[in-house]
């Protein structure tokens, strides 16, 4: 991995409590390089909501990535996701049922379930509105591996946070 994008990791989480807009389940995928992380709320996780999502927001967006890491869910091992693959020449690595802590979504998994747990519990029906909040708290948020911000890495800048306009202050750069 030595470049955004090159290696994704995918996974679902859920069900969770359903919204008013139906949504039970979380797409999750996070760049290995950057630790940058995708959430989609589902209402159901088919193979081609799946495929739509992947295309659509993640290769439009950020380029067809060289391996995507998975555990064995049927969409993942569906004909439609493999057909996908292999016309991209995406080259596809199934985690081991025993042993799914070797994708790193399942660690982003991890932190996320005890949050939109204890959002869903304040505020029932909401978690999928706050999703983007969310990545975004992460996406900024230091990385022990990396050194740096998700949003660094992926951007080449840190975003000015809503606590810089508070305080009156530029986002610092870490870089100078």
């Amino acid at each position: 991995m030595s470049q955004p994008w090159h290696t994704i990791g995918i996974d679902i989480m859920g069900p969770f409590p359903p919204t008013p807009r139906q949504k039970r389940f979380l797409l999750v995928i996070v760049d290995y390089f950057t630790r940058w992380v995708e959430l989609f709320a589902l209402r159901q996780t088919t193979a081609t909501n799946i495929a739509n999502i992947l295309i659509d927001e993640v290769i439009c967006r950020y380029g067809v990535p060289l391996y995507i890491l998975s555990d064995n869910g049927p969409q993942f091992i569906s004909h439609l996701f493999n057909e996908i693959c292999t016309n991209l020449g995406i080259t596809r690595k199934l985690t081991a049922n025993y042993h799914p802590q070797t994708n790193m979504t399942e660690r982003v998994n991890r932190i996320l379930k005890a949050q939109i747990a204890i959002y869903a519990q304040r505020h029932p029906g909401l978690w999928d509105k706050e999703l983007q909040k969310l990545a975004f708290a992460i996406r900024t948020s230091g990385n022990e591996t990396t050194g740096d911000t998700p949003a660094y890495l992926n951007l080449g800048r840190d975003p000015i946070l809503p606590l810089n306009l508070i305080i009156n202050q530029p986002a610092p750069d870490p870089h100078l």
